[in-house]
């Protein structure tokens, strides 16, 4: 593939000492090499900005961007990731989360390849220890009506072509990654991927996705508020992504 097309990465970071150096060298350990990594740190009171500076002074293609007071949530330090991002397509990467090194390489191709304005891809997931819990598979296509019954779209797999798709944002609220994917879904775009595992991602004790009961009121706030769903469809939606995620990390088989 010949690199032309520059491929901007966004990092939200906050207290993420103990990963984030995994997480960057799996972005500068990437085959295709036409990337800018922007990490954007949210006030993070150990070590993760020094760490950071020291990566950042030895690539070229790292920039750091800090926030001076904790904004509690990772979408203004993406969004602010977005809104200084100098390349055509946008890619998310958690700090606790890592790549394989032919993650762009593989998606762009499958961007330019489908005419995909956003698109996802296969992961697995880990647990604190790095055992593996299990995988993740996305249908090879889905819209609007697909993803209000489940969210298949890894934060840490999805690509967006800002040619097609203005630079969005994330909205301040719980599970801000799905209310985009929906309100982009709802505009009318289709969500490709590739089922190959190409992420992977860390189960966090105490976290919003571990914390069942916390994440069905945000999704009734995304259903209800965001999406302006009645009350009924509301709540069939709420119980649709709890029968959903009961085995989801197990899920390997392509669904179409």
């Amino acid at each position: 593939m010949d690199y032309e097309v520059l491929v901007t990465v966004v990092m939200p970071t906050f207290n993420a000492a103990q990963s984030v150096e995994s997480s960057i060298q799996s972005v500068l350990s990437q085959t295709y090499k036409d990337f800018e990594l922007v990490v954007v740190d949210d006030c993070s009171s150990d070590n993760t900005v020094s760490l950071v500076t020291d990566l950042m002074q030895r690539n070229g293609n790292v920039r750091l961007m800090k926030i001076q007071s904790n904004s509690g949530s990772p979408a203004k330090p993406r969004n602010i990731g977005i809104e200084s991002a100098r390349g055509r397509y946008l890619a998310f990467l958690d700090a606790d989360d890592c790549w394989v090194p032919e993650k762009l390489a593989r998606q762009v191709r499958l961007m330019e390849g489908r005419k995909a304005a956003i698109s996802c891809t296969g992961y697995e997931v880990l647990n604190v220890k790095g055992d593996l819990v299990g995988k993740f598979v996305p249908p090879d296509v889905v819209g609007y009506k697909n993803l209000l019954s489940e969210n298949t779209l890894g934060c840490s797999t999805v690509m967006i072509d800002t040619a097609e798709i203005a630079k969005p944002r994330f909205p301040t609220c719980g599970h801000e990654d799905y209310a985009l994917w929906l309100s982009l879904a709802r505009g009318g775009w289709l969500i490709y991927s590739l089922p190959d595992v190409l992420a992977s991602y860390q189960l966090t004790p105490g976290s919003v996705s571990s914390n069942k009961w916390k994440v069905l009121k945000y999704f009734w706030n995304i259903y209800r508020n965001l999406e302006g769903c009645s009350s009924a469809k509301a709540l069939y939606y709420c119980g649709r992504y709890a029968w959903n995620v009961r085995a989801k990390y197990t899920r390997t088989k392509r669904v179409s």
